[in-house]
């Protein structure tokens, strides 16, 4: 399925994408992001000053996301990946968490999972779970979004970028069934009407 971008503005930055037919609206812009990443990055370095750090990165969504804490952090950093799936082709978390990739090298290790999004929670409670398993020094969980509105109990949430509403988002690394992950900015699901 194509990605169609049609802007209303004359401007590089489209204010409206449609992805599978569904169109979603500009909602968090590209420099609210940046300043995003700038704060949390401030709150890691104080937390973590002096010790080695590894990232552990939920693919795919939180590439984007990673690559630009990584280069903003200045710690002694080591990169890892775990692919987490609970959404599948729809909207909303189907609740069932699958978790790829081996996490044995985490043991006695500081980590610090980075994740795109926290909505029901169910990804991230998993994650944490499994890791508790292989005994690292530490668990620290960095999300870019946040949606408190609809975490089902309590979630470990060490540092939040943005606090949004419960709306569905894309770009910036989240996708619609593999869509739109390559958009600068984040987009919401456009109200019908």
């Amino acid at each position: 399925m194509k990605l169609d971008v049609s802007s209303e503005r004359h401007s590089s930055v489209p204010e409206r994408v449609t992805l599978y037919g569904k169109v979603f609206e500009r909602y968090i812009e590209q420099s609210v992001i940046a300043d995003a990443i700038g704060r949390m990055a401030a709150a890691i370095e104080r937390d973590y000053a002096g010790r080695e750090v590894v990232m552990l990165v939920v693919l795919k969504g939180a590439m984007m996301f990673a690559a630009d804490l990584a280069r903003a952090l200045q710690l002694s950093l080591q990169l890892e990946f775990v692919r987490a799936s609970s959404y599948g082709a729809a909207m909303t978390s189907s609740g069932t968490v699958t978790l790829d990739g081996s996490l044995e090298f985490v043991r006695n290790r500081h980590v610090l999972v980075i994740e795109d999004i926290a909505d029901s929670g169910s990804t991230i409670r998993a994650i944490c779970d499994h890791l508790r398993e292989f005994a690292p020094a530490s668990i620290a969980v960095a999300t870019l979004l946040s949606k408190p509105a609809v975490h089902r109990g309590t979630i470990q949430l060490d540092y939040v970028g943005i606090e949004i509403e419960p709306v569905f988002v894309v770009g910036y690394g989240l996708d619609y069934n593999e869509l739109g992950r390559n958009l600068a900015d984040i987009y919401r699901l456009a109200e019908e009407g």
